[in-house]
């Protein structure tokens, strides 16, 4: 299972996706399903379901606000 970390803006999910990505986490900015965030931008960082505890952590010490956490099954249905 993949989770997608939503970010207020591109620009702060691409930061984010870096932030991660120094601590050894493979993780890429994507863009988030349609109606994910329906009050404002739907991008985020996209990475394994494991790490998700690790790049939680990491991001609120970067102090980089996370609006929401999705789960994205393997067979790529949101939950």
């Amino acid at each position: 299972m993949h989770i997608l970390i939503l970010c207020r803006s591109l620009t702060s999910a691409q930061k984010a996706a870096r932030i991660i990505q120094r601590s050894g986490i493979y993780a890429v900015t994507a863009k988030a399903p349609q109606g994910a965030n329906p009050g404002g931008c739907a991008y985020g960082v996209k990475l394994a379901g494991r790490n998700r505890d690790t790049a939680l952590r990491l991001l609120t010490e970067a102090g980089i606000p996370v609006l929401s956490v999705i789960e994205l099954p393997e067979h790529g249905e949101r939950r």
